[in-house]
């Protein structure tokens, strides 16, 4: 039977009995990836890819707190070296220590208003609307990356005309759709194009590149695992390290 003390100290050691379990509770859901944080970088070219995955496993392990922040490959190489970044959504860095699911291969389009066009796409020009219409593209310390890969490309295909710069890439779209000029943009954000302007895919050196999944193996961490399974389920193709280039 419980003394007078024990009386009084029974709830708060009920309490700290209940505290024990649940932080047991809590640190195997850590040690499964079914709880905790999980940070994850992702850019322009996994615009729609990115977002849907993370639904996808929320749906899964609803008691993960994701973060998903748009940000330049650059810095997300940076990132995950340091551990300040679990998973990043990039074009493939020059760094061997990190690894990497291949997952799409974006190209850069032509989006020329369609009203410029006429009834048949398929025989507008695309020549004559370089020669006359300026070009349009993000600027470039918002995505340099995407900036370098149309200057690369520009250069190599002896592409020129006058370049013209947006903050956003609904801005880009927007300005294209109404005629102010041609948006070099990426194939993978097309569904935001939408009905007023028609898509043209490049072709040539420099007109495509890679994306993956990267994550930095040296750091243990079931919850940026069981996301990679998700993924690897959904896309399966190789995984590898980074090679030297």
């Amino acid at each position: 039977e419980l003394t007078a003390m024990g009386a009084q100290l029974l709830t708060q050691a009920s309490a700290l009995v209940e505290h024990g379990r649940g932080f047991e509770r809590h640190a195997l859901a850590l040690a499964s990836g079914i709880a905790g944080r999980l940070k994850i970088g992702f850019g322009l070219s996994s615009f729609a890819l990115a977002p849907s995955l993370v639904a996808r496993f929320k749906q899964q392990v609803p008691d993960v707190m994701v973060h998903l922040q748009d940000m330049t490959s650059a810095i997300q190489h940076e990132r995950l070296l340091s551990g300040q970044l679990q998973l990043g959504f990039m074009r493939r860095p020059h760094a061997p220590q990190l690894r990497e699911h291949r997952l799409l291969t974006d190209r850069l389009v032509l989006a020329v208003p369609s009203q410029m066009t006429g009834p048949d796409p398929a025989a507008f020009d695309v020549e004559w609307a370089l020669a006359h219409q300026p070009l349009l593209q993000m600027v470039g310390h918002r995505c340099p990356g995407l900036s370098q890969q149309i200057a690369s490309f520009l250069g190599a295909n002896r592409l020129t005309g006058m370049v013209q710069e947006a903050e956003d890439i609904q801005t880009l779209v927007a300005l294209g759709a109404a005629g102010v000029g041609d948006a070099i943009l990426p194939r993978s954000v097309s569904f935001i194009a939408g009905q007023d302007v028609t898509l043209y895919p490049w072709s040539g050196p420099w007109s495509e590149w890679e994306i993956s999944l990267v994550w930095n193996p040296a750091f243990a961490d079931p919850i940026r695992d069981r996301f990679l399974q998700l993924v690897m389920a959904a896309h399966p193709t190789p995984c590898s390290a980074m090679p030297e280039r």
